[in-house]
C-alpha cells in the first residue's frame, strides 16, 4: 500500500451511504429550487419563441418528480446509514427522532408535503382544481422548510461548496419571487404586500439562523440532540479507537501515549509536517494508518492520528475507527474525506480540529494545516 492511497483512500465506515445521503439531499434541494423558480416563471406567463409556456409547465412537473425521487433515496440512505437513530417512521412522522429532532422533523414535514402534491396531482381530475391548487400552493412552503432542514440537520453547512450551493439556491428563489411580486399579474396589491413581507421575513430568518446556528462551532449540542445521544456517539468512536489501535500495532500505542505537551488554545491555525506509516493486516484483516506529525508552533506540539479499518479496493482503508492525540488532548476522528480530516478533542481544552493534508509522493512526508475552534465536552457528532 503506497503512502498516498493510505491517506487519501481512507474513508469512514459507511462513508458510501453517508456521502449518498448528503449528496442526494443537496441535489433534491437544487431540484426543489429549480421547481419553485419554474413554477414562478409559469405563473408569470413568461414565454419566448424558444421557450413556450407549456415547456415551463412540463419541466416544472418533471423536476418535481425527480425531486421526490431524490428525497426518497435521501431518506432510505439516511436510515440505512445507521449512524444516528433515524427510522423509516421518522421520515413520515416529524419530530420523533432524538437526533436533532426539530431539523430532521422539518425534513419529514417537507417529504410529507411533496408526497401530498404527488398524490393530489395524480388525482387532480377527481378532487377538483380548487383542492389541487390549494395543496399545490402549500407545497411552496417546502422550499424554506427544506432550507432550514438542510442547514440544521447536516454537519457540512460550513463547507465552502455547500455554503455556496445554499446561497445560490436562496438567490434564485428570492429573485424569482421578487420578479413575481414586481410583475403583479393577477396578484392583488394587498396580497402582494403580504407576500413581500413574508418573503423578507423568511430571508432574514434564514440569514440569522445560519449565522448564529450551523455556521458557528458546537452546533451538534445546540441543535437539540440529547446529551445522552451525543455521549453515546462519542463513545462509539472513542471505544473502537481505543481497542483497535493496540491490537493492530502496539508500537503505535506507545507512540500515541507518549505524545504529550502543551495544547494550543483555540481558535488557532498552524502548519503541520510529519510522516505516515502503515501496518497490518492483523488477524481480523484490519490495517492501520498512522500519521505522526507536529504543529509548526513555538512548542512543536506533537499530533498523532491513527486510522484503523479494512483494506479498500484500489488502495487505502475503509476506516472503522480513528483516534487523534494533540499534545495531552485526545479525541476521535469524526469525518474523513480525501485529505481533509475532522476530529473532536476533549480534555482541559475541548476543541473541534480540522486537518488539511497533502502527501509528498516521493518522500512520503506529510504537510498541511491544522485549524481548531473551541468545542464542547462529549461532542461526538461525526456526521
Amino acid at each position: 500500500m503506497t503512502a498516498t492511497p493510505a491517506l487519501l483512500g481512507a474513508t469512514s465506515h459507511g462513508t458510501a451511504l453517508w456521502y449518498l445521503t448528503r449528496s442526494t439531499g443537496l441535489v433534491a434541494l437544487v431540484l426543489l429550487t429549480a421547481t419553485v423558480v419554474l413554477g414562478v416563471v409559469a405563473s408569470v406567463g413568461w414565454t419566448t419563441e424558444r421557450w413556450p409556456r407549456f415547456l415551463s409547465q412540463g419541466v416544472h412537473r418533471n423536476l418535481s418528480l425527480f425531486c421526490v425521487g431524490f428525497v426518497a433515496i435521501h431518506v432510505v440512505t439516511t436510515v440505512e446509514d445507521g449512524y444516528v437513530p433515524i427510522g423509516f417512521i421518522d421520515a413520515f412522522i416529524p419530530f420523533r427522532t432524538p437526533y436533532r429532532p426539530l431539523y430532521v422533523g422539518l425534513g419529514a414535514l417537507c417529504f410529507d408535503l411533496l408526497l401530498a402534491v404527488l398524490v393530489t396531482s395524480a388525482l387532480r381530475h377527481r378532487i377538483g382544481f380548487a383542492s389541487w391548487r390549494f395543496v399545490h400552493w402549500l407545497a411552496y412552503l417546502c422550499w424554506p422548510i427544506a432550507m432550514f432542514h438542510s442547514l440544521g440537520s447536516g454537519s457540512d453547512s460550513r463547507l465552502g461548496v455547500v455554503l455556496a450551493l445554499d446561497v445560490l439556491c436562496a438567490v434564485a428563489v428570492f429573485a424569482a419571487v421578487f420578479w413575481r411580486l414586481v410583475t403583479g399579474r393577477t396578484f392583488p396589491e394587498g396580497r402582494r404586500a403580504v407576500a413581500a413581507v413574508g418573503t423578507a421575513v423568511v430571508g432574514l430568518g434564514l440569514l440569522v439562523f445560519a449565522t448564529l446556528g450551523p455556521l458557528r462551532p458546537g452546533w451538534s449540542h445546540r441543535s437539540g440532540t440529547s446529551s445522552a445521544l451525543l455521549a453515546q456517539l462519542a463513545k462509539k468512536y472513542a471505544a473502537s479507537s481505543a481497542t483497535a489501535a493496540p491490537a493492530a500495532n502496539p508500537a503505535v500505542s506507545s507512540t500515541t501515549g507518549a505524545a504529550s505537551g502543551p495544547v494550543p488554545t483555540p481558535p488557532f491555525t498552524a502548519g503541520v509536517t510529519g510522516t505516515q506509516s502503515t501496518s497490518g493486516p492483523d488477524s481480523q484483516g484490519n490495517e492501520q494508518v498512522t500519521l505522526s506529525m507536529h504543529l509548526q508552533n513555538a512548542a512543536s506540539t506533537p499530533l498523532t492520528v491513527v486510522l484503523s479499518g479494512s483494506a479498500a479496493t484500489g488502495g487505502g482503508i475503509a476506516m472503522s475507527s480513528g483516534s487523534v492525540t494533540l499534545g495531552s488532548a485526545h479525541g476521535a476522528v469524526t469525518s474523513l474525506s480525501g485529505g481533509t480530516l475532522t476530529a473532536s478533542l476533549s480534555g482541559a481544552t475541548p476543541m473541534d480540529l480540522t486537518l488539511s493534508l497533502q502527501v509528498d509522493q516521493n518522500s512520503g512526508g506529510l504537510s498541511g494545516t491544522a485549524s481548531a475552534t473551541a468545542g464542547h465536552q462529549g461532542n461526538g457528532d461525526s456526521h
